[in-house]
């Protein structure tokens, strides 16, 4: 909005607890499948008219890189000082999106500013030229080519679930993990058919099966990098009847997967349970709701 010389722009993105699956097809194409979840990216944007080039003040590197591609597609080259600040609740560097929640919440607040509309493909093209990146664009599940920005399929629902994350600690680089990764034959054919039982689910809207689904993928996974520490602790999560366990592959953390039926008040006695069985940090977050 305006005040004088000073434009205000607001934007915000949810996040991804990681994904139900991610892996690689026989036919060599990388996929993933996101889970979206009640943590968020706020984006606060100020623009200043002033004489002069264009000067961009944002301590986030990728947010940066949209902006200035974003404002270059618009032919803003000059006359604004814009400053991009952020208020986020996503923990950074887990494997929850936290980044492109950013880069989405950064177009968001440049749309309510400058006035435009960004297809869905279009977000894709701009964050694949950053990073290997989730499709918070969408407003369900989808399952997303997150190398070359391709919709895949839009699932069109969203499971009710509790997720108790664990968290391992330290931070996962996107771009340096998804450099380094190898697939063997036999593990392209079971991620094609854990893609179609998954797809199955969808359209049941089976949220135990979606569950499972996920499980099966955090098992190939973690055997994949032969990861004892999280193999373990995978294999103890059973004690506490999950649904199913979902992975942060490109992060840090596991997230069992619970029933949105149950009160939010014994999901914490359990969270609690869970922390002081593995001693380490534990903490609660939901999937969102898919509003018609």
């Amino acid at each position: 909005m305006f005040e004088r010389n000073i434009l205000t722009g607001y934007g915000k993105s949810h996040a991804s607890f990681g994904e139900l699956l991610q892996g690689r097809l026989p036919t060599g194409k990388d996929f993933l499948v996101t889970l979206p979840i009640d943590l968020w990216s706020i984006c606060n944007l100020t623009a200043v008219r002033r004489t002069g080039p264009l000067v961009i003040n944002c301590e986030y590197y990728k947010s940066k890189k949209v902006a200035e591609m974003l404002l270059d597609k618009l032919g803003i080259l000059d006359s604004y000082e814009i400053t991009i600040s952020f208020s986020r609740n996503i923990p950074v560097g887990k494997g929850l999106s936290s980044s492109t929640a950013d880069m989405l919440s950064t177009i968001r607040a440049l749309q309510e500013i400058f006035g435009f509309l960004l297809r869905e493909k279009t977000i894709s093209e701009i964050f694949t030229s950053i990073e290997p990146h989730d499709g918070l664009m969408f407003k369900s599940c989808v399952v997303y080519d997150h190398r070359k920005g391709e919709l895949i399929m839009e699932l069109l629902y969203i499971p009710e679930f509790w997720v108790v994350a664990i968290d391992f600690g330290g931070v996962v680089d996107t771009v340096s993990y998804n450099k380094n990764l190898l697939f063997t034959d036999s593990i392209t054919r079971q991620y094609e058919e854990l893609l179609l039982k998954l797809e199955n689910s969808f359209n049941l809207m089976d949220d135990k099966m979606i569950a499972e689904c996920a499980s099966e993928s955090t098992y190939i996974h973690l055997s994949m990098h032969n990861n004892a520490e999280r193999l373990k602790v995978f294999e103890e999560c059973k004690q506490f009847n999950p649904m199913g366990v979902i992975n942060t592959h490109s992060g840090t953390c596991l997230g069992l997967l619970f029933s949105k039926k149950i009160e939010k008040a014994e999901i914490m006695k359990i969270a609690d349970s869970v922390n002081s069985h593995f001693q380490y940090p534990v903490f609660v977050t939901s999937t969102l709701k898919l509003l018609i």
